[in-house]
C-alpha cells in the first residue's frame, strides 16, 4: 500500500475557490500526494434497489432483521449496512415492495446521508475537522425541487418515521444532504455498480476542465489516491475535473452550475476553441470556410457565429443547447446496446450521419470514436485477426485523435490515456506484420516499426499499475505488461 506524505499539500482559502490544495513542493507526474479514507458511501440519488452491502442490484430479497435490500447472509452482516440495520429493525420500517426491481427507488435516498449522520455521531471529532466546514449551498437548494423532496423522502422519512429526532435534527439532515450534493463523487463499487462516497480532502480540491491531479479508487475499501498526472510545482493549486472531460463546455458549464453551484471560467472555457481541440466546434452550413463557436462561452446567453467575417451566419446558444441534447440523446441510445457488430455499425452510421454538421473532433463525434477504437477488434465479426489493413488504420486514427486531445485537456498520466495507448498497440503490431508478410518491408523495418507498439505498451503498463488490480484498468495493465514482454521476446527471436 502506498503511504501518505502529509507534507506534500498545504489547506489555503480564498473567496474564488473557498478552501483549496495547493502543493507545497515540485512534484513528479504520477507521485503520491495523499490518500484519503470516506466518511461515508452509499447508493446515489435514483438509484434501483441496491444490496446494501455490495451494492449489486436486487430484485425481491432483504435483509431477514430489518428488511431493506441485501443480496445474502454475508451482506447483512456487512459493516456498511449494520448499523442502519438495527435501527431500521428497531424502528420497525422496512423497505416497501417495489413494481419495478430496475426504476430508481427513492426509498433508498436516505441511506447515505444516514450512513453520513451515523458516521458524524460515532467520530464527531473527525466530523469537525474534516466535513463540518464543507460547502451545503442551503439557500441555492432551497430554491430546487429536489429540497423539497429530500425534506419528505429524507428528513421527514429518518426523523419521524424512524423515530430518530432524539438524535438528529432535520435541519442537520438537510445540512447532510448539502455536503453530500455538492461534494460528493461518483465511485465504482466492487461489483461495477456506481454509488457515491465522501471524501474529506479530495473534496476541497479545486475545479478545473484541465485538471493536474488524478485520483484512483480502490475497491476493497473504497481508498482514494490521489496523484500529480503532471509535474507540479510548488505553490501551485492542485486541480481536479469535477465533470466529464469528453464533454462541450456549455455541457461541463450547465452541468458544474446545476450540480456544483458555480459557473467555470478556467482557461479551457474561456477559451471557444477549446485550446485548439475545437470539441465545441460545429462546421458553418451557410459557407465552405468557417467553423462556428460561441462568441463568448463565459456568457450563457451569447450568439454562436461564424469565424469567416464574410459569412453573416448566428445562431443562439439555446438553438445550440437543443442540438446537442438531441444528438447526445442518440448517443446514450448507443451506448446502451450490447457490444456486438450493431454497436459499431450505428456509431458508424452516426459518425457518418453528423460529420457535415460538427467539427471532426467535437466532443460528440470524439466520443464516438472513443467507443470505436475500443470496439474495434473486441466484438465479433471484427477481431483484430479478421480486421482488413484499412480498418486498422482507423482504429489507431482514431486512438491518435483521441490521444491528441487528452494531451491538451487531460494531460499527463491518466487512466483514459492508459487505456488508450493498450487500444492503439494492436493495430500498430497488426499493420506492421501485415507489411512484412506482403513483402513491403525488410526485417529491419518490420523490427524499427514494431518499436511504437512497445512504447504504447510500456507506457500504459506503467500508468494503469496504479490502478486497483481487479479493476478494469489495473487488468488491462497487468495484460500490457505480459503483452510487452512477450512483443520484445518476439522481437529478440527476429
Amino acid at each position: 500500500m502506498a503511504t501518505e506524505t502529509p507534507s506534500h499539500y498545504d489547506v489555503l482559502q480564498n473567496d474564488k475557490y473557498g478552501r483549496y490544495l495547493v502543493a507545497n513542493k515540485d512534484l513528479e507526474s504520477g507521485e503520491l500526494i495523499f490518500t484519503d479514507t470516506p466518511f461515508a458511501v452509499g447508493p446515489k440519488p435514483d438509484t434501483p434497489p441496491l444490496c446494501l452491502g455490495c451494492y449489486i442490484p436486487v430484485e425481491n430479497t432483504v435483509c431477514s432483521r430489518c428488511g431493506w435490500p441485501v443480496c445474502g447472509a454475508e451482506c447483512e452482516a456487512a459493516p456498511a449496512h449494520r448499523a442502519e440495520c438495527a435501527l431500521f429493525a428497531a424502528a420497525k420500517v422496512r423497505f416497501q415492495p417495489v413494481e419495478d426491481w430496475t426504476a430508481a427507488a427513492p426509498q433508498l435516498d436516505c441511506i447515505t446521508p444516514l450512513r453520513l449522520l451515523l458516521a458524524k455521531e460515532n467520530d464527531p471529532d473527525r466530523w469537525e475537522r474534516e466535513l463540518a466546514a464543507m460547502e451545503t449551498h442551503t439557500a441555492a437548494r432551497q430554491q430546487r425541487p429536489t429540497w423539497a423532496a429530500d425534506q419528505v423522502n429524507i428528513a421527514d422519512f429518518l426523523v419521524d418515521h424512524c423515530k430518530l429526532g432524539s438524535r438528529f435534527e432535520k435541519d442537520l439532515v438537510q445540512r447532510v444532504c448539502g455536503i453530500l450534493e455538492v461534494n460528493s463523487v461518483e465511485v465504482p463499487s466492487r461489483v461495477g455498480f456506481s454509488v457515491r462516497a465522501i471524501y474529506p480532502r479530495l473534496a476541497i480540491s479545486a475545479h478545473s476542465c484541465v485538471p493536474n491531479i488524478v485520483h484512483t479508487i480502490l475497491q476493497n475499501d473504497y481508498q482514494v489516491l490521489v496523484r500529480s498526472a503532471v509535474p507540479i510545482k510548488s505553490g501551485e493549486t492542485l486541480h481536479l475535473c469535477y465533470t466529464h472531460a469528453l464533454s462541450p463546455t456549455i455541457v461541463r458549464r450547465d452541468y458544474l452550475l446545476e450540480s456544483k453551484f458555480f459557473s467555470c471560467e478556467c482557461a479551457r472555457c474561456a477559451d471557444p476553441s477549446e485550446l485548439g481541440t475545437h470539441l465545441s466546434t460545429l462546421k458553418c452550413q451557410k459557407c465552405d470556410n468557417g467553423v462556428i463557436m460561441a462568441s463568448n462561452p463565459l456568457d450563457d446567453e451569447a450568439p454562436w457565429t461564424c469565424s469567416d467575417k464574410k459569412c453573416q451566419f448566428k445562431t443562439s446558444s439555446a438553438a445550440m443547447r437543443k442540438l446537442l441534447g438531441v444528438v447526445q440523446a442518440e448517443l446514450d441510445q448507443l451506448d446502451a446496446l450490447e457490444p456486438g457488430p450493431q454497436a459499431i455499425e450505428q456509431r458508424e452510421a452516426t459518425l457518418n450521419k453528423y460529420k457535415s454538421v460538427f467539427h471532426p473532433r467535437h466532443a460528440l463525434l470524439l466520443s464516438l470514436k472513443h467507443s470505436l477504437a475500443q470496439l474495434y477488434g473486441r466484438v465479433e465479426g471484427y477481431a483484430l485477426d479478421d480486421l482488413p489493413d484499412l480498418v486498422l488504420e482507423r482504429k489507431a486514427d482514431f486512438c491518435r485523435l483521441v490521444l491528441s486531445t487528452f494531451d491538451v485537456i487531460t494531460p499527463g498520466e491518466t487512466r483514459m490515456r492508459g487505456m488508450m495507448l493498450y487500444e492503439l498497440h494492436a493495430p500498430l503490431m497488426f499493420l506492421a506484420r501485415s507489411e512484412f508478410s506482403a513483402g513491403l518491408i525488410t526485417q529491419d523495418q518490420l523490427k524499427d516499426k514494431l518499436q511504437e507498439p512497445v512504447r504504447c505498451l510500456r507506457e500504459a503498463a506503467r500508468i494503469l499499475a496504479r490502478e486497483d488490480p481487479a479493476s478494469p484498468e489495473g487488468i488491462t495493465g497487468q495484460i500490457a505488461q505480459q503483452s510487452m514482454e512477450q512483443l520484445l521476446a518476439s522481437l529478440d527471436s527476429l
